[in-house]
């Protein structure tokens, strides 16, 4: 294939059109990966959304900076976090730095800590399978576990917690070619309970203390829907510490359980935006590289990219979300630029994440 000898390749896309299978392909030539002795130096974010439900109230603009520091190794040592985002600044977590340990063999430890104050905010594992891939992630209320179909993710189990109760749920992909075609959700969540509760007691300072649970159990799911209303959902008489609901779909939602002698567990909240299915479209002229999209989220998340598809993402749809991605290529086929445009098919709101690359060489 002929070198590029253009100074930017410039890869752009109408938001939204052409989201059929349908729609006529035009025929590109491939372009080349990126150069093995490039790696990501640093990324700027630039995050702007226009919020129109229910009215119209602004476009506020926050900036994210992130610099990534190797190891002799070429694994990411440290990232250094800077933000003007007023609500990270007022939680201590605008100036970061996220230092990953390997000392470990096939776990990562990910320590992300306050750079004024000293103070560890958070602290991340990952374990690997001898490919290097991530299978399971443990992160402070949420746990994810991987399982891959030769290099392409092909299942992700996700499960958050609150104390012992969990709600977990599982999505799989499917893929053609080595791209991802959907995310596919079945609607069920599954609610686990320790057997313990807690009962008040009303007794200054200690409110609350562990109480024995005694089965059955009565479970409410509650789902809070975009318009403000509440979808209330009561099993009676479950005779074990699990439920499962079926039906679940995109919501943000709750779980609680009591006892016939008012002992309740601790509440557990799943989150929203898991849809039936996901749709995934590519540039097929495009191999993946740095800088595309997915690539982008899980290298900052992990250190390594676990989505290892064929080809660069051009958009995502489901029923409540719909993203278009567009790149700046330039002549070493680097990507610059990433844009990315979601657009929320319930509220109309519009996040536009603008992020721009640098590279150094090794």
């Amino acid at each position: 294939m002929k070198r590029i000898h253009l100074l930017y390749l410039v890869i752009l896309m109408p938001a939204f059109f052409c989201m059929l299978p349908s729609c006529t392909k035009n025929k590109y030539h491939d372009t080349n990966p990126t150069p093995d002795n490039y790696r990501l130096l640093s990324y700027s974010k630039v995050i702007t959304q226009s919020v129109v439900y229910p009215y119209y109230i602004g476009t506020p603009v926050n900036t994210e900076n992130y610099r990534f520091v190797y190891d002799g190794y070429n694994r990411v040592s440290v990232i250094y976090f800077t933000s003007n985002d007023s609500n990270k600044v007022r939680d201590g977590l605008s100036n970061l730095t996220m230092k990953f340990d390997y000392t470990v063999p096939g776990t990562i430890y990910k320590t992300i800590t306050d750079v004024k104050t000293a103070t560890i905010k958070e602290i991340d594992t990952f374990y690997q399978n001898p490919n290097g891939q991530i299978t399971s992630a443990y992160f402070p209320g949420v746990y994810h576990s991987y399982n891959y179909y030769g290099k392409l993710l092909a299942n992700e189990g996700i499960t958050y917690r609150s104390f012992n109760t969990t709600i977990a749920g599982n999505v799989s992909y499917t893929s053609n070619n080595g791209d991802f075609l959907y995310r596919l959700f079945n609607n069920q969540l599954t609610a686990t309970f320790p057997d313990s509760g807690i009962i008040s007691t009303f007794i200054p300072p200690v409110l609350d203390s562990d109480t024995i649970l005694s089965l059955p159990l009565t479970v409410t799911w509650t789902a809070y829907n975009p318009d403000g209303t509440l979808g209330i959902i009561t099993h009676n008489n479950v005779n074990g510490f699990s439920d499962g609901l079926s039906g679940y779909s995109a919501n943000l939602i709750r779980v609680d359980a009591i006892d016939a002698n008012g002992i309740k567990a601790r509440p557990c909240y799943f989150p929203a935006g898991y849809t039936n299915k996901m749709f995934y479209q590519i540039y097929d002229f495009l191999n993946d590289r740095p800088g595309d999209y997915l690539w982008l989220q899980s290298f900052t998340t992990y250190g390594v990219n676990i989505y290892q598809t064929t080809h660069m993402l051009r958009a995502m749809t489901s029923s409540a979300t719909a993203t278009g991605i567009s790149y700046v290529i330039d002549a070493d086929s680097k990507v610059n630029f990433t844009n990315a445009i979601i657009k929320d098919s319930v509220t109309k709101n519009i996040i536009n994440e603008q992020y721009k690359l640098q590279y150094e060489t090794y």
